[in-house]
């Protein structure tokens, strides 16, 4: 159905995150796998707490594997939960003499289960629907309960293996995320609304941080996002906070009663676009002056996403520390940091209406190139007006060492 279609693209998406660094190892995809199994020896790199759940038909533990084990097959196939570990595996054994023939199943388990492969009880030697998910925050790649699988986790999963950890790898795929984010979060910016000034997630960060409450900022909050997201979720700063709703009916007296007003919403283009239009309202009614307006009035950037890759904490409505988060809509659930967040979203919920401009500039922001980033620049400098370029360098600056010279 969609909704495991869109998991198994997530999938393969985060497969490419975690397993990139592994330039010396090969992939094979769940399906050729599947129609050469007489001829592959399957190697589980995985724990014995996980493979306790069940094993793929077959497959031999890594920690068993012997040289002769390799030698005799035509193929010879790591798999693990997403892919991290046994790519790992394959590169370190890639120089040996079996090297050629070695390769890593892309997308683990999970793959192998959106692509409804067989899985086995190890003690009973029976066929299983359950699988081990590893951690928490990789339930939502695997098919779900209506496909027949259940996919379980656990917290304990030391087997004192050299492979890398479950959080190692997602932070992996998080800092992945997040550099491509930063290009979406700059596209939006640029298109939608490059006349607001911006505020970064990690500068409010910084201001909120001071454990004494009187020696915070004056500044007030607006989110921008809707009922259903704000009832999840928002930002833990410890600063007032109201609804965009709230702000609109009183916009001036909240204007003049902070020394600086942060709209935000999950990826920014909302509240940017929220920012720009009540700025513009209140000069053609005459109120208030340009310069004034948009230096009170600014948006923050990457939004409740930008937050998050800055480890910033969220809370509930009633104020308690949550890992909870709405991501809006399905086209953004993959800007957003893996470990640490669990989503709460209906999959099914079409995209809705004014987020299709927004996901329209995912296409127009790639990775950069080192070649790109003058061309990027010059796109910027020409696009955002001076004073808000000027802004946004002097908090830079704020944040920078000084150099000796």
């Amino acid at each position: 159905n969609d909704v495991n279609n869109g998991r198994y693209c997530r999938l393969l998406k985060l497969a490419v995150d975690t397993t990139d660094c592994y330039a010396g190892a090969r992939g094979i995809g769940a399906r050729e796998v599947q129609s050469q199994m007489q001829t592959v020896l399957l190697v589980d790199c995985r724990s014995a707490t996980e493979r306790a759940v069940g094993v793929l038909p077959n497959s031999v533990c890594v920690t068993d594997i012997t040289e002769a084990d390799l030698l005799q097959p035509e193929l010879v196939v790591a798999y693990c939960c997403i892919g991290a570990r046994s790519a790992n595996w394959a590169e370190k054994q890639s120089q040996g003499l079996w090297g050629y023939k070695l390769r890593f199943l892309i997308g683990g388990i999970a793959a192998w289960a959106h692509q409804d492969g067989t899985f086995v009880d190890p003690e009973t030697k029976t066929p299983t629907r359950r699988v081990h998910a590893w951690v928490k925050e990789l339930v939502p790649f695997f098919p779900t309960g209506s496909s027949g699988f259940e996919a379980v986790f656990s917290t304990d999963l030391c087997d004192g293996s050299d492979l890398p950890s479950p959080y190692a790898v997602l932070r992996q795929a998080s800092l992945t995320r997040c550099a491509r984010f930063q290009n979406l979060a700059w596209e939006v910016r640029m298109r939608y609304w490059p006349s607001v000034f911006c505020l970064e997630a990690s500068d409010l960060q910084a201001k909120c941080a001071n454990p004494n409450p009187t020696m915070r900022p004056n500044y007030l909050l607006v989110d921008c996002r809707t009922p259903a997201e704000r009832q999840v979720s928002s930002l833990m700063t410890g600063l007032p906070m109201i609804s965009a709703d709230e702000f609109r009916a009183n916009a001036l007296a909240f204007l003049n009663g902070y020394e600086l007003v942060v709209t935000f919403c999950t990826i920014g283009g909302r509240s940017g676009i929220f920012s720009k239009k009540i700025v513009d309202e209140m000069l053609e009614a005459g109120i208030g002056t340009e310069s004034v307006l948009r230096r009170k009035l600014v948006n923050l950037l990457g939004g409740v996403a930008a937050w998050c890759h800055s480890a910033g904490p969220l809370m509930t409505p009633s104020g308690q520390p949550t890992e909870q988060l709405h991501p809006w809509c399905r086209a953004f659930l993959d800007m957003f940091p893996i470990e640490g967040l669990e989503i709460i979203f209906d999959e099914t919920r079409p995209v809705p209406q004014d987020a299709l401009s927004l996901v329209a500039c995912q296409a127009a922001s790639p990775d950069l190139s080192e070649s790109q980033v003058p061309q990027r620049l010059l796109q910027m400098c020409s696009t955002v007006p001076p004073e808000v370029i000027a802004d946004s360098l002097n908090r830079a600056m704020q944040n920078c060492a000084g150099y000796e010279d």
